[in-house]
């Protein structure tokens, strides 16, 4: 186990997103996804908030990656695209904590921490109507549906308020269509859905609008009007209707004072004609309708995890230390060998074979001869030696048969390669010393090889040289088929290859850094800062310089070598203790 590393974030977030079927990039400064892949910045959480908004955030974009339809024409109005977007959360956050559980806490957890900071709550009566919307949809759909139990008490207040802002009616016709959310299985049938709702509201405004324009309602609005001039110096808000309880939940009388009622019941104003609280409630509900179909993006509140994006690129400019512009989870490529490179591949076999074999030879054997079992006798066993009876006569108790304990090799080498620029007229040396460790690490029992370059097609890329499972053939044709270019990312090529080591089972793991100098400028940093957490984790890390000393100020382990030859003694002097310590 490796604690330093195995818990840190681009390992985790790595693994996690292989098993939710994404890829996920740990670098930059940017918290949000392309559709493909999901970006994170890169840093460590220090304290348990980062820690559950980041895997919250990652839940949340990989749910979108795996679920929703990108390529949907998203055309329309800001309503039409808010809607689609509020209900395709509560579609795809379901989706994927019923195919993986864990993502469920992951998602609770956030919300949780979200109201306790009081960034997540019911809409109030003296809120604008597109909000009232928005919040009380949102409570509802996620203690509802999500079952986020951290906001049942908002959700029974925001329920009151869409009761304060809508008729009961449309209200009726709303909640009929939110039973078709968790019914949901696509990104289409979630548009359709708030197209529905959209149209819902533009009927219930020309229903409502007829009433208005009835010549009841004219007289209604001119008393509507009369008593609002009153009351000019009153904060007024379209959801505060006139028979219901106000933001504190003091109730409102809406009824007719006795002077002003007659025997029917009803209000009389000053022309002698009535106003009945259905029309008031009716007007009403127009002007909130029309706020709501007539809303501009500016007037939506804003995403609930855009929020939780914006407090991850925060923490990333906090950081200081220059590893939010690294990529901690490169971009795998293929290099793709043509028949000219397997043929210059088999010449390169050729040449480093010899070499290899030696140095292969000098290792088997030294890890043979600690790990050969040897008979010894002692004073206990289950078996006699029949050579060593006669010490019985002398009281020496030593008779019994021992097996003395077989040390197993169990480790994993990664090899990682710098194909920089300036590694142009070193690559041959360079292309050797990789294939020959690798066939002589290959040959020893218990030990697993991989190995990589870098930059790959970009510098937040690296190259893949080696699998467990490749030939030595294939690893010799890729080599050949690498060219030298660009800078030197050094921290890239060390974080993948902490990937690679990490994802087998092993006791031990040896990383071996082959480069010809030092790494970029905001690499150099970020490269130390990993070595040492590499070393208190257990993962040894070895310089290789070809032809140059600046390995020397990078690893607290390394060797210079400037041709083939050198290697064996080198690279035997480093690993035998690594091997058998």
């Amino acid at each position: 186990m490796v604690p330093v590393l195995q818990r840190a974030l681009p390992i985790v977030g790595s693994a996690l997103g292989r098993k939710l079927g994404v890829q996920v990039e740990v670098s930059g400064q940017r918290a949000c996804t392309d559709g493909q892949r999901i970006l994170i910045p890169a840093f460590d959480p220090k304290c348990s908030e980062q820690e559950a908004k980041v895997w919250g955030f990652l839940s949340h974009e990989a749910a979108h990656v795996r679920y929703t339809d990108f390529g949907l024409d998203q055309s329309g109005s800001p309503l039409r695209h808010r809607l689609t977007n509020l209900l395709e959360d509560i579609r795809i956050e379901g989706a994927i904590s019923r195919e993986y559980p864990g993502t469920a806490f992951s998602l609770s957890e956030v919300v949780r921490q979200l109201v306790a900071e009081g960034r997540l709550s019911a809409p109030t009566v003296n809120d604008p109507p597109v909000k009232v919307l928005h919040d009380g949809l949102l409570m509802k759909l996620r203690y509802e549906i999500l079952k986020q139990n951290a906001l049942e008490q908002n959700a029974h207040a925001a329920n009151q308020v869409m009761k304060q802002c809508f008729s009961k009616a449309l209200l009726n016709d709303l909640n009929t269509l939110l039973a078709e959310v968790q019914n949901l299985q696509s990104t289409k049938e979630v548009q359709s859905l708030a197209d529905q709702i959209i149209d819902l509201f533009k009927k219930r405004g020309d229903t409502t609008r007829t009433k208005e324009s009835s010549p009841e309602s004219e007289d209604a609005q001119q008393n509507a009007h009369k008593g609002e001039s009153q009351e000019e110096k009153s904060e007024h808000s379209p959801c505060k209707n006139s028979d219901s309880s106000d933001a504190q939940g003091e109730t409102v009388d809406s009824k007719p004072t006795q002077e002003n009622q007659n025997q029917s019941g009803q209000s009389e104003g000053v022309s002698g004609k009535t106003e009945t609280p259905e029309l008031t409630e009716a007007g009403n509900e127009c002007l909130v309708l029309k706020s709501i179909l007539e809303s501009t993006e500016s007037d939506w509140p804003e995403d609930t995890f855009q929020a939780v994006a914006q407090d991850l690129e925060s923490w990333s400019l906090q950081q200081g230390n220059g590893c939010s512009g690294i990529s901690t989870t490169p971009e795998v490529g293929k290099v793709a060998a043509s028949e000219a490179d397997k043929q210059a591949g088999q010449i390169l076999l050729n040449k480093v074979k010899l070499e290899s074999s030696r140095l292969a030879a000098q290792l088997t054997g030294l890890v043979q001869a600690k790990t050969l079992a040897h008979n010894r006798t002692g004073k206990h066993g289950a078996k006699l030696d029949g050579r060593r009876l006669h010490r019985a006569a002398l009281n020496d108790g030593r008779v019994f048969k021992q097996r003395s304990a077989v040390l197993a090799i169990n480790a994993a080498v990664h090899i990682s390669l710098d194909i920089s620029a300036s590694m142009g007229p070193r690559m041959e040396l360079a292309r050797e010393a990789v294939l020959a460790s690798v066939i002589a690490l290959k040959q020893i029992n218990g030990v697993t090889v991989s190995a990589s370059a870098y930059p790959g097609d970009f510098d937040n890329g690296v190259f893949e040289i080696l699998t467990q499972s490749d030939s030595a053939q294939k690893t010799a044709s890729v080599l050949t088929a690498l060219n030298s270019h660009d800078s030197t990312p050094m921290a890239t090529g060390l974080w993948h290859s902490v990937h690679q080591v990490l994802q087998v089972k092993t006791e031990r793991r040896l990383i071996l850094m082959i480069t010809d100098g030092g790494p970029d400028r905001d690499h150099h940093n970020p490269v130390l800062e990993l070595v040492k957490r590499c070393e208190k984790s257990g993962i040894e890390v070895i310089g290789l310089g070809i032809s140059v000393t600046a390995v020397e100020k990078l690893f607290s382990q390394s060797v210079v070598i400037s041709q083939l030859d050198q290697l064996k003694s080198s690279l035997f002097g480093l690993t035998q203790h690594w091997l058998i310590g």
